[in-house]
């Protein structure tokens, strides 16, 4: 599953496999700035945490 989340100032992509780490991967135009992943203790942590927390609406787009 892929999410991604739009800011002003760079773009994050949010990739989940259906284990326990959901890889970010942080760009700006067009470029990879960071790439780094958020690592859970369970699987059903990790389906949580990217169904409600990745890509959701911080209150502005770009």
């Amino acid at each position: 599953m892929r999410k991604h989340e739009l800011t002003t100032d760079y773009h994050d992509y949010f990739e989940y496999f259906g284990n326990t780490e959901i890889e970010r991967i942080r760009r700006r135009a067009g470029r990879t700035l960071r790439r780094d992943w958020i690592i859970f203790d369970t699987v059903d942590e990790a389906m949580d945490y990217f169904n409600s927390k990745c890509g959701e609406f911080v209150g502005y787009y770009m």
